[in-house]
């Protein structure tokens, strides 16, 4: 069993010194309801009085984040404060110390209590003029923007960030994932590039940034960037493809090959689009190369499976043929 120390000094209308292992803080209000400071920060206190049933919410407390994994859909991000913002960001301890010291003088110096107001609102209204807090205004405005969908205003916010701390490159992976929304591939292409320069080892922008390369016909770029993938990461059947479709469109299906040779060419399902893509890419490259045996034994997998998929209906016919 564990022993735990506490006492409350009372001041006098409702003003208490807390003293306990942790340290010393203070509270003010009455029996049910108070507001507080303590060595955990600044606190709420609500309960029933004379059942000892009570709760704490903490002012200062942070909410946990949630990461994002390295194939997350694009639906799906979760936008989070640039680094380079959070290191400047101010810290939130000051006003809750002074607001909470202003609050409890109310009730035992009145003059000295209004007169930490009135410091309060000046020391809030000149952190608001700083660059860094119209930064951080901006991207909040952007964030809530971007969560309801509305790509273009949270485009136009996450540029004013950028306009006031050039820095903040890592809101650069945001802002490409807005331009992919709204269809300017070419932009979002742009951002990508200045984000990775800094943060070469996200898997997850890279992704991104190969499959906008791959869309815009830059295929040599897009290998050059797959190549430099870490192996496990390569022997995805997604990179496979990926690979196989830049060495194709290069017309070369040699190379191909042996880039879906890395792949299940053994497996005898053909039950999911990945598998689809696989096999269709390797009835092509065995087309190319004057393979139609295989290339027919390719197609026609898929079109067992799936008979809609791309063009196979006509590609059997043109093996066939």
């Amino acid at each position: 069993m564990s022993w735990r120390f506490r006492r409350s000094i009372s001041l006098g209308k409702g003003v208490r010194i807390n003293v306990s292992k942790s340290g010393i803080g203070f509270s003010v209000g009455k029996r049910g309801a108070r507001i507080g400071v303590g060595p955990r920060g600044v606190y709420t206190s609500f309960g029933i009085p004379g059942t000892g049933l009570y709760t704490i919410n903490y002012l200062n407390k942070k909410k946990k984040q949630v990461s994002s994994s390295p194939n997350t859909q694009i639906n799906n991000v979760s936008i989070t404060y640039p680094p380079e913002i959070l290191k400047k960001m101010p810290s939130k301890a000051p006003h809750y110390l002074l607001f909470i010291a202003s609050f409890i003088l109310l009730f035992t110096y009145t003059p000295l209590g209004i007169l930490g107001f009135i410091i309060f609102a000046f020391y809030f209204y000149a952190l608001s003029k700083k660059p860094i807090s119209k930064a951080v205004s901006f991207f909040e405005k952007g964030k809530v923007a971007y969560n309801r969908g509305d790509y273009k205003s949270a485009l136009d916010n996450f540029l004013k960030v950028i306009e006031i701390e050039p820095d903040a490159i890592s809101l650069y992976k945001e802002i490409g994932i807005i331009y992919i929304h709204l269809g300017e591939d070419e932009k979002a292409n742009e951002c990508f590039e200045k984000y990775l320069f800094k943060y070469p080892e996200d898997l997850e922008a890279k992704t991104h940034y190969i499959n906008l390369l791959i869309k815009v016909g830059q295929y040599q770029k897009a290998l050059e960037l797959m190549n430099l993938l870490p192996e496990e990461y390569k022997n995805n059947l997604f990179v496979i493809n990926a690979m196989a479709d830049c060495y194709i469109e290069l017309n070369k299906p040699d190379m191909a090959l042996a880039v879906l040779e890395k792949g299940p060419m053994r497996k005898r399902k053909t039950d999911t689009e990945e598998m689809k893509v696989y096999r269709y890419l390797l009835g092509t490259v065995y087309r190319k190369l004057g393979q139609k045996e295989k290339a027919l034994k390719q197609f026609q997998k898929i079109y067992v499976e799936d008979s809609n998929f791309l063009d196979v209906a006509e590609k059997l016919k043109e093996v066939e043929g």
